[in-house]
């Protein structure tokens, strides 16, 4: 008989199953094992490949999605091994652990079952390794918050245990699914999962399942790997709040009774109906209501500025602003409030907090401009406006932040940058990296090389992190063990975003998402960013409108700046410009074509057009048409429009 069966579930993510296999494969032991995948009916489950890699893999094809136990329970009857891994697809093993974990059971025979220490892509200590029996009091304090204030505290915190060290082996009450060693006798004798839980509580199920046979549940802190998490869960959507609490139903109307099922179920229909409603909140936030959603606060909270002014500054004696304040001056700042964080990207994948106080800053400056022009009649106060501008610009900030906490959605997107890469692995890998991010459309802005150190001296590859302001360290898993991964991720993961390179598989593989060919990173070249494309064309028009319609003003103003020719050659293209044939700044088609960079209208002030003659055309028509599509902004737009203006031959 083997010592272990391995039982790994996969659904639709064949490159982490990929990299767990070749984990599982390169450990450290010498008991005997099999692994078992049995696949949920995948859309592309990655069988032919992976088999070919690893011929020796059992594998198991559902005719449906079963769910995660029922999945995992076909496979439990097909093990063969003295102990059963219970292990996600989507984990990476240290070559010790499977060594380690056997000899923990076998010298532990009042074991029933056995969880890891576990570490997340970033190398943050994943708290779910080790937690108590959730009693509906324990549930009280997990769902009021009191366990994330008191993290440490033995009675508040006591969901994930947070008074017991990570880095000691503790007694349990529940294990995480995703790394679960049970004896498989003991794991049959149970009736392995609980058909009824679809997906999420069944390792809490099953844990006190196995407490309940007298054995106990360890928390073993003398190995431990990476779960990447969340890779084939949704774990902000209305689907994953539906499914997460059923599943807690579930268990209080399985394993309590009385009083304490009813006291848990009521804890959890609360959990519900507030996750539920914040989700509900944060995903109108994340769509076409957003605007809507936004101008509403805007305009509430512009009102209770003008009440607030009304009664302490402006009419203490009585009185009140007229209603066309109120409703047509107020409804105009939001509306132009609005139309700013639509043009700076606020609603639109990869936006930031900085684009809601850019923008915002932004129109008001503006308005502010626009009220000076206006006649004294309808110039109410400059202070209302500044103080809406500061009061709204922090509120929308500041729900939006709330709702990716409680929610755990992100609202925000993280910075996109041009990954500045530290590659840390052998030279003859470097053409498969390379490759790789060629074929996902990724271009980095810097590479650097780095020879696997020997030694494991991690702090030089620390300050290489820091000396080139790296933000992509990929590690060449041929040429360093998981070992040396895992030990990378957990030292320098919170400086970097740390992946992976399987070269034999032809894939990258990071903490947030798996890079194989045909998919991309955020395309690296500004010249294609929709944020910027959207801002280019409203900037292009509005200033375009502006000459046209203060011609008499703007004209001999031109005449007077030397730029006469250059607002001649601007408004006779006017037409093509507003109607998107023609662009304002940038490179010609035969340029772009020449040196294979995006397509754009033909502009009317070419940046390549008046370049010195004693320099060599092509050479620096290639340099400044790349570093345009490269670092393309409305800021510098605006500055080579008033240097090309005036650079126009006759």
């Amino acid at each position: 008989m083997l010592d272990l069966s391995i039982v790994i579930v996969n659904y639709n993510v064949k490159e982490f199953l990929s990299q767990c296999l070749d984990s599982i494969y390169q450990s450290k032991t010498n008991y005997g094992f099999e692994v078992i995948v049995v696949d949920n009916q995948s859309s592309d489950s990655g069988e032919a490949e992976i088999l070919s890699q690893f011929p020796k893999v059992r594998w198991i094809n559902n005719d449906e999605n079963l769910g995660f136990g029922k999945a995992n329970n076909v496979g439990f009857q097909a093990a063969q091994g003295t102990y059963t891994l219970i292990l996600n697809p989507d984990t990476v093993l240290r070559s010790d652990t499977l060594e380690k974990s056997i000899d923990y059971l076998k010298s532990h025979p009042e074991v029933g079952g056995l969880g890891i220490q576990g570490i997340d892509g970033s190398g943050q200590f994943l708290p779910e390794s080790k937690r108590a029996l959730p009693t509906p009091l324990v549930a009280l304090w997990k769902i009021s918050g009191l366990s994330a204030l008191f993290p440490t505290s033995k009675t508040f915190a006591k969901y994930h245990l947070g008074h017991l060290s990570k880095d000691e082996n503790h007694e349990v009450d529940i294990l995480v699914g995703c790394y679960m060693m049970v004896p498989t006798k003991l794991l049959l004798e149970v009736g392995g999962f609980d058909p009824r839980y679809f997906m999420y509580g069944e390792d809490i199920d099953l844990s006190y399942e196995l407490q309940k046979t007298g054995k106990k549940n360890i928390y073993f802190a003398d190995s431990k790997i990476i779960h990447y998490k969340g890779e084939s869960t949704k774990r902000g959507s209305l689907n994953y709040v539906r499914m997460f609490y059923q599943a807690m139903i579930l268990f209080a109307q399985k394993q309590f009774s009385g009083g304490a099922a009813w006291a848990y179920k009521s804890l959890i229909y609360l959990g519900i109906y507030l996750r539920a409603g914040l989700a509900v909140v944060a995903r109108i936030a994340r769509s076409a209501f957003a605007p809507v959603l936004d101008a509403a606060i805007l305009y509430f909270l512009l009102n209770s500025v003008k009440t607030y002014w009304e009664l302490n500054h402006r009419f203490i004696n009585g009185g009140s602003y007229p209603d066309l304040y109120t409703y047509n001056v107020q409804g105009a700042y939001v509306l132009l409030w609005v139309f700013g964080l639509w043009v700076s990207g606020t609603y639109f994948k990869g936006a930031q907090p900085k684009n809601i106080v850019r923008s915002m800053l932004i129109t008001t400056l503006i308005l502010g401009f626009g009220y000076g022009l206006l006649p004294e009649e309808l110039r109410f106060s400059r202070a209302l406006l500044v103080l809406g501008a500061l009061v709204g610009t922090a509120s929308l900030i500041v729900y939006r932040a709330l709702i990716a906490a409680v929610t755990g959605q992100r609202l925000f997107s993280n910075a996109q940058l041009q990954p500045r890469v530290l590659y840390y692995g052998s030279k003859e890998n470097q053409g498969a990296l390379e490759r790789i991010l060629n074929d996902s459309g990724v271009r980095p802005s810097f590479l650097w090389h780095q020879e696997p150190f020997e030694n494991q001296r991690f702090g030089e590859l620390a300050a290489l992190v820091k000396l080139h302001r790296i933000n992509e360290l990929v590690v060449d898993c041929a040429s360093s063990s998981y070992d040396e991964l895992i030990a990378i991720t957990e030292k320098l993961g919170s400086q970097t975003s740390v992946k992976s390179l399987l070269p034999k598989s032809e894939f990258i593989i990071g903490s947030n998402s798996s890079l194989s060919q045909g998919l991309t990173y955020k395309k690296a070249l500004r010249i294609t960013d929709e944020n910027y494309l959207r801002q280019r064309r409203v900037y292009e028009i509005s200033t375009t409108l502006l000459v046209l319609l203060t011609s008499p003003l703007s004209f001999p103003l031109a005449l007077l700046l030397g730029r006469g020719k250059g607002w001649r050659l601007w408004v006779s293209s006017a037409g093509a410009l507003l109607t998107g044939k023609r662009t304002l700044i940038g490179y010609s088609k035969s340029i772009g074509e020449k040196f294979s960079l995006p397509s754009m209208p033909h502009p009317i002030f070419d940046i390549c057009r008046e370049l010195p003659q004693e320099l060599d055309f092509s050479q620096n028509a290639r340099a400044l048409a790349e570093d345009y599509a490269k670092e393309a902004a409305v800021r510098t737009d605006l500055l080579r429009l008033w240097q090309l203006t005036k650079c126009i031959t006759p």
